[in-house]
């Protein structure tokens, strides 16, 4: 289902990336925070920085089930995925990755998505790297401590070898933060329909 709004997250911890963790490269972060359209980015930064804040700083992941892996910090029953987009087409490049959710490192279920923030987080419309924010869960309301992605996979839209992961977040079962008190307002769910065609478009412009 698609949410033509933004995905809030105010006072959350984002989840945090597991030492020894494969990450391809180290990263990097892209420039444009005030709106200009740019996609422009730059590589470099710590692997463990890129990777453990909801900002415009992403890693890129391996492509084996395990080998990137973030720990949600508390059993939770969805996970959002942040991603940054880098380049066209879209809505491919939005998401390039499938995920994977745990709560041992060793038996790994692939996660459902079951919603999609069309606007992303940043309050900026204009800037294109943040969109396509997305909650997954294990289909059943089990659930798990960590959460595997990797890039490619049966739940990707896309895959040439390089999603850009910006963050992800432990949820709870009405896709609040987990583990911070519900103190922020609930957005409006739309189906998939003209609304959220158009505010992809108006976003994106596609």
């Amino acid at each position: 289902m698609l949410d033509d709004g933004l995905f809030g997250f105010a006072n959350a911890t984002a989840a945090t990336l597991t030492p020894g963790s494969t990450v391809l490269g180290t990263g990097g972060y892209s420039l444009d925070t005030t709106g200009t359209g740019s996609f422009a980015y730059n590589i470099g930064g710590d692997q463990f920085t890129n990777a453990n804040q909801i900002d415009n700083r992403w890693i890129q992941t391996s492509g084996t089930i395990g080998a990137t892996v973030f720990d949600l910090g508390a059993p939770s029953t969805g996970a959002a995925i942040f991603n940054t987009i880098d380049h066209g087409p879209l809505p491919q490049e939005a998401i390039e990755s499938t995920v994977y959710l745990s709560n041992d490192q060793t038996n790994w279920t692939q996660a459902k998505v079951e919603r999609v923030w069309l606007e992303g987080f940043d309050p900026i419309l204009g800037i294109k790297w943040d969109g396509f924010v997305y909650a997954v869960g294990t289909g059943t309301n089990s659930t798990f401590r960590y959460a595997s992605i990797t890039h490619g996979g049966p739940g990707a839209l896309r895959n040439d070898g390089d999603d850009e992961i910006n963050g992800v977040l432990g949820l709870n079962r009405d896709f609040t933060p987990s583990g911070v008190p519900d103190g922020g307002s609930t957005l409006a769910l739309l189906g998939l329909a003209l609304g959220g065609v158009a505010a992809a478009r108006r976003k994106f412009g596609i």
